[in-house]
């Protein structure tokens, strides 16, 4: 790993411009860093809908504070997870390489998997850590803890939620961590780097094992997709947390870590929240503050929870030199039902896009993206460049002048063009693979989209018979109908054929991002 040292020179080399660029007018070019290591927080959402924010389109909600990131930062418009449930997007965002290429395929992992990110896998915390920065994650992991044949580790059980829960993100390039281990089953805790907080040693956490038939393998051979969500868990009362605190607790832990950090040293805040994922639980204060209901609450604390991140950036004189993003880890969910549309109280959670979260349907996967850089990322301006969040890691070692091995990040495309409002000599994202909770996979090359099968693939889809008078796939042009409403699968043989084609290449070299002596 070979990491140049970050001279205004090696600046523009990284962004693939010459002397030229100098004389380009001002408009044409982003404003040289007055920090050459800009901290970056990363705020994550979870089950955040396209259509759930204001500066969005939404128009029964309002999000403020993150309208507030819009108006100072770039938007996003073809942003995408590109995975449609939870923990294959932490997955692809931290590794750059799409979770299907793993063992957990499409599907999340649980209280008894063990890690999914592979020890020796090169992850974004690495690559920001190798730069000098603090690294922590606080929130949501959904990753997984331990590794199987370790002290410890139960074939069935998975970890001794009792003791040290390692390999976890410190292992994986975090320097701390505070936060859940999922959300929606048990254990209800608090991790704080490798152990449990406040766990009484006189009633300790025990794993209930799940006793349907068949479910009771161990984790590589038990059936996928939730299908370990019906562990159970006694014990472990004094650890326990409240749905209706969770925000709270997770915002004044980031804004304490926030007032921690001392100039001089750049850090990378990985903040994953549990909102607007159900149960739809907001604290106390939020409740009947949204005209849709609960839902809306449950937004409006998010909401707020940003705000109070961007005002402690302010208090502690951080904002200026800091690159903010945020995003969702897929889209929206009313029901887990196939839905073309999914709206509670007249609000479309995914605006105009079909389908909701677990699709292969752009509602599964497009998600909002909203970078702000004060000075650097020209502010209320908007980008349409398809960009996937596994993008990531090749955008920031693009940014450092770093060249990625590769091994890693082998589904990762810089995005840093689009970020900085250039466009240097990077390599170009070719197709983007999106794949649904049930394995049905989706490819898009520029405004084509194919879908390998007759439904979107999310939750109830494996119930739709197939229905021999339809065509086998589903084909659209993004373009002229984003609502995904007029299937030309049919009409394009060619272009099936040839989006096929680049999928099983993909499945097959294990990657799409070329190596480097393979770039044209």
């Amino acid at each position: 790993m070979s990491a140049r040292g970050y001279t205004r020179r090696r600046f523009l080399k990284a962004l693939g411009v010459g002397a030229a660029a100098l004389m380009a007018p001002r408009s044409l070019r982003a404003k040289k860093p007055d920090n050459q290591k800009p901290n970056v927080v990363f705020i994550l959402a979870d089950d955040l809908g396209y259509g759930d924010l204001s500066c969005y389109g939404a128009t029964k909600v309002r999000t403020p504070n993150i309208d507030r990131l819009a108006r100072e930062g770039r938007r996003f418009t073809d942003a995408h997870s590109p995975a449609s449930v939870c923990t294959p997007t932490r997955y692809n965002l931290l590794t750059g390489r799409y979770a299907w290429r793993t063992w957990a395929k499409s599907s999340c992992v649980w209280s008894n998997d063990p890690l999914l990110i592979e020890p020796n896998r090169y992850t974004l915390a690495d690559l920001f850590k190798q730069q000098g920065y603090r690294t922590a994650c606080l929130g949501k992991w959904h990753l997984g803890f331990g590794q199987p044949n370790m002290d410890g580790w139960d074939d069935v059980l998975g970890p001794d939620y009792n003791r040290e829960l390692r390999p976890g993100p410190l292992e994986v390039g975090f320097d701390y961590f505070w936060g859940v281990p999922h959300v929606g089953q048990f254990p209800h805790v608090i991790i704080e780097n490798h152990r449990v907080l406040g766990l009484s040693s006189d009633d300790p956490i025990r794993i209930l094992p799940d006793k349907r038939p068949g479910y009771e393998k161990d984790y590589l051979h038990r059936p996928r997709n939730g299908a370990t969500a019906a562990l159970g868990v006694e014990g472990g009362e004094s650890a326990r947390y409240e749905h209706e605190d969770l925000a709270m607790m997770l915002t004044k832990r980031a804004v304490d870590w926030l007032g921690e950090q001392s100039a001089g040293k750049p850090f990378f805040l990985y903040m994953a929240h549990r909102n607007i994922h159900g149960p739809l639980r907001p604290n106390k204060r939020f409740k009947g503050k949204s005209e849709i209901g609960t839902y809306g609450d449950f937004l409006q604390e998010l909401d707020w929870s940003v705000g109070e991140v961007l005002d402690a950036l302010d208090k502690n004189g951080l904002a200026k030199d800091t690159l903010v993003f945020f995003s969702s880890d897929n889209g929206g969910v009313v029901r887990y039902k196939p839905t073309d549309s999914a709206s509670i109280n007249g609000h479309k959670v995914n605006g105009p896009l079909r389908g909701q979260k677990t699709d292969a349907y752009e509602g599964g996967h497009r998600v909002p993206l909203i970078a702000r850089w004060p000075g650097v990322t020209p502010a209320n301006t908007e980008d349409s460049s398809l960009i996937a969040l596994t993008d990531m890691l090749a955008t920031f070692a693009d940014f450092f002048g770093v060249q990625l091995p590769d091994d890693a990040g082998e589904d990762s495309f810089s995005f840093l063009g689009a970020l900085l409002d250039q466009r240097p000599q990077q390599v170009v994202r070719e197709a983007m693979v999106n794949d649904s909770y049930f394995g049905v996979f989706a490819i898009r090359q520029g405004d084509w989209k194919l879908i390998l099968g007759q439904h979107g693939g999310g939750a109830g889809s494996q119930t739709i018979a197939h229905d021999p008078s339809k065509p086998a796939g589903q084909l659209y042009n993004l373009r002229r109908d984003l609502a995904e409403s007029i299937n030309e699968y049919d009409k394009h043989p060619e272009i099936v054929k040839s989006l096929s084609n680049l999928l099983e290449q993909y499945k097959q070299t294990g990657r799409s991002r070329p190596k480097y002596g393979d770039r044209r």
